[in-house]
């Protein structure tokens, strides 16, 4: 965004349900990042003709984020989207962060909490795709099926103990691709989906912050069987609540 950009209205009790909408779809930015700070300038929680966009902390924006839209995020929402999808299987994987931070065996965490469980899940660097990968996925990419010579990189990277599991997260994903070198863009896409993880996070964030307004504002969407009607916003009613 240009300086000059900066001197348009900013609005000061929150961001309208209208602007947020004509924000996504007109999505231009380089990073999801970016568009986070775009919009907390414009509800006036920063402002970013006093401070550059690089000095604000990825921490700071989920704090600020938190502060618009407090409700929790429920625990088997994050094993879908880690695809740990067995209760076992998240706490096993996510052990030594959840029993540090206190977080163990909650159903529900703040926005900032479930920022730290991604974080250690993702590892260091730019983020990619949530979901845990499997082994035959891996050396399919890298070496077309041959799983034994997988298994070698895989263990030298991360070590014997730590590659038992047949579910992979992105961090020990990012530590065989520094591990063998991988350079080519194509290969390194594919093993760990950086653009495809911008494209879905855009999505599920508009999804989740356009249900929270309406929920925060006691309306629900009513969606036609007739394709041809418009959706249209109903304000809950006592008699819709029973």
């Amino acid at each position: 965004m240009k300086e000059h950009n900066y001197k348009r209205r900013r609005f000061k009790n929150g961001t309208p349900l209208w602007f947020f909408v004509a924000v996504l779809l007109g999505y231009k930015f380089k990073s999801f990042r970016k568009f986070l700070i775009y919009l907390l300038h414009y509800s006036s929680i920063i402002d970013l003709r006093e401070r550059r966009s690089e000095e604000i902390s990825n921490k700071e924006i989920v704090f600020y984020i938190e502060q618009m839209f407090p409700e929790k995020i429920p625990r088997k929402l994050l094993r879908e989207a880690t695809n740990l999808k067995s209760g076992n299987t998240f706490n096993d994987k996510l052990k030594p962060y959840l029993e540090k931070n206190d977080l163990m065996g909650r159903r529900s965490f703040t926005l900032t909490e479930a920022f730290g469980i991604l974080q250690y899940w993702q590892g260091s660097g730019q983020w990619g795709r949530l979901g845990a990968a499997k082994k035959e996925f891996i050396s399919e990419i890298l070496h077309n099926g041959n799983y034994e010579r997988t298994a070698i990189d895989f263990k030298d990277a991360v070590g014997k103990d730590k590659y038992q599991e047949n579910l992979i997260s992105p961090k020990k994903i990012k530590e065989l691709i520094a591990h063998i070198d991988l350079t080519e863009e194509e290969l390194v896409e594919y093993l760990i989906g950086y653009e495809e993880f911008e494209s879905w996070i855009l999505w599920v964030f508009g999804i989740m912050m356009v249900s929270l307004y309406l929920n925060k504002n006691n309306v629900k969407l009513s969606i036609p069987k007739d394709p041809r009607k418009p959706i249209s916003l109903i304000p809950h009613t006592d008699t819709e609540k029973h």
